[in-house]
């Protein structure tokens, strides 16, 4: 087959070209029989486990009544990604893009009293999202499947024993996939008001970028990631006279710096953002950026950047806007934090990195167009009440573990899990009698692999120019057997083997067709099955056949007597 002209990876391409998936729409795919093995491989292996740690499998509905939705007001957050539909009597319904507003009501059916707790079930279904754009072929789609598991606890101190050994599980099931996973501290999103943990695998098709430790292996998403600010390069000074300068410059930070003949660590820099309900001003080292997941989680709301026209609005000049508060006296300016009218800057709230409290001396902008503040100091000529950790943190910045420095990467997020606590209990009035006799809600957390992302991933990491690698535990099959020429004394030996590896449990596609030798080598090669076993009339004279993994270059010929036993010793090692 050949690979959709849009395809956008190397997953969508391999898995198109080799006859494991094809695609119907824009994030929708068929599995065809070679996909569909690796996929069963995949769930068996999560499977296993899963029920190792006590989990049970159910399987939940993919249509949901809207009503569930609406108790815990995801109809609306999760509005932009959901399919609704309209069934019989006019009654609405949502495709289920997550279950926990479906197994919280199941869960409240069986859990009564504390001897009902833990327990935590899982299932392995097909879910959906609207998403806005699709790309990387199936590592974001519409349509994927996926196993979400839900425990349910009497306290706190359950849920995290559990979430650890789910941590565990997890890191089992990626290194059985031949896949090395970063347990990465993330956002909780629209699931938890709580950090999560994320799973991600390094490769250049990831939409996620990771800080990874080079010391201890400390992994954070850039979206919350913490990080020490190197601040080598800011020298200790004593504060300098306060000045007001004439400052024709352009209005980046850049310009400011340069204009001033100082590093860009010494610039106050003023970023306004706008939410609902007003502005706010955030203060960081000229030399750092802002991350505004981490200010939105700050004030717990939606963060942008305002508009030229909104911060004119505010009575802000662009490239000159600052903290410090200046008023007009006979022969000069009244500066410093106690002043409190006739200002030239508006009632901005101002907050602060962390960052701007180990600089003195600061330049920053006047608040009128062409006109700067120099020799700048907090607390002497501007007050911040608030600080808080707002820096982007990237390439360079230290461990907030050990030190050690940070290592930007590009990943695939293949899972992640998540404390819910009672978010969801609360919403529908899941709750449990304790020891005591005394009704206490059910304390929940939730667990998910993309299993259709996870193959992906697999093909991400797994390829060479060739085709696909795959790994033993999850190829479609063992072996790939095939003949070269039409003799029918190679034909029958080839059939041979073939019912011969079929009644020890080696799985083994055999290509039989009546094509070119190059055909069928590349072929083996694109599908990317572990073994190859070719049979010749030039093996067949020794008796022989050439035995070659996918992984390395060059084969060797194996006693055909012999071959069984070094194939078994293989698979099953």
């Amino acid at each position: 087959m050949s690979a959709p002209h849009d395809a956008d990876s190397v997953n969508a391409k391999l898995l198109t070209q080799g006859g494991f998936i094809d695609k119907l729409a824009a994030g929708v795919y068929n599995f065809l029989p070679l996909g569909l093995r690796v996929l069963h491989k995949i769930h068996n292996i999560i499977r296993e486990e899963m029920n190792a740690i006590d989990g049970q499998e159910i399987l939940m509905p993919s249509l949901h009544p809207i009503d569930i939705w609406k108790t815990t007001g995801r109809d609306k957050s999760m509005e932009d990604i959901l399919f609704t539909s309209k069934g019989a009597g006019d009654k609405d319904f949502v495709f289920g893009p997550s279950h926990e507003e479906t197994v919280t009501p199941l869960a409240g059916k069986f859990i009564r009293s504390y001897k009902d707790l833990p327990v935590s079930v899982y299932q392995i279904q097909t879910k959906f999202r609207n998403e806005p754009r699709t790309k990387s072929g199936i590592l974001r789609g519409r349509e994927f499947i996926m196993k979400d598991m839900y425990s349910f606890h009497k306290d706190e101190k359950s849920l995290d024993e559990y979430y650890d050994k789910v941590l565990d599980a997890y890191l089992r099931v990626y290194e059985r996939c031949s896949l090395k996973a970063h347990v990465v501290q993330a956002s909780g999103g629209a699931f938890s008001k709580n950090l999560s943990h994320e799973f991600s695998i390094e490769t250049k098709a990831g939409e996620d970028t990771i800080l990874v430790c080079k010391k201890c292996g400390f992994a954070q998403n850039i979206e919350v990631a913490e990080g020490k600010v190197v601040d080598d390069n800011v020298p200790l000074e004593e504060e300098k006279e306060f000045e007001v300068v004439k400052a024709l410059r352009g209005k980046s930070v850049v310009d400011n710096a340069k204009f001033h003949n100082v590093g860009l660590e010494k610039i106050l820099k003023t970023v306004v953002y706008a939410y609902d309900g007003g502005f706010v001003g955030v203060l960081i080292r000229g030399d750092l950026n802002v991350n505004e997941d981490k200010l939105s989680n700050f004030l717990n709301k939606k963060v942008r950047p305002a508009s030229r026209k909104e911060i004119k609005e505010l009575g802000l000049v662009e490239g000159y806007i600052s903290p410090v508060k200046v008023a007009k006296v006979e022969g000069g300016v009244k500066h410093g934090a106690e002043v409190r009218s006739e200002s030239f800057v508006s009632e901005l709230e101002f907050i602060a990195d962390y960052s701007i409290k180990n600089v003195k001396n600061f330049v920053t902008g006047g608040n009128e167009e062409g006109v700067d503040f120099v020799n700048v100091n907090l607390g002497r000529d501007f007050v911040v009440e608030t600080f808080g950790d707002f820096v982007l943190v990237k390439d360079g910045f230290k461990c907030p573990k050990c030190g050690g420095e940070l290592d930007e990467i590009t990943a695939i997020e293949a899972g992640n899990i998540f404390k819910l606590g009672t978010k969801y209990s609360d919403a529908f009035n899941l709750k449990f009698t304790d020891e005591d006799g005394k009704q206490k809600p059910v304390v929940m957390g939730c667990y998910g692999i993309g299993t259709t992302r996870l193959l992906g991933t697999i093909v991400e990491w797994h390829h060479d120019d060739k085709g696909i690698v795959w790994p033993m535990a999850v190829a479609p099959y063992h072996v790939h057997l095939l003949y070269l020429g039409k003799s029918e004394e190679v034909i029958e030996k080839a059939n041979f083997i073939y019912e011969d590896f079929k009644r020890v449990g080696i799985e083994v596609l055999f290509d039989d067709r009546n094509e070119s030798a190059g055909k069928k080598l590349n072929d083996a090669d694109l599908i990317g099955i572990p073994i190859r076993v070719l049979i010749s009339d030039r093996t067949l004279k020794e008796d022989e056949v050439e035995f070659k993994l996918r992984s390395e270059d060059k084969g060797v010929n194996v006693k055909i007597n012999e071959l069984k036993d070094k194939v078994i010793s293989l698979i099953f090692k």
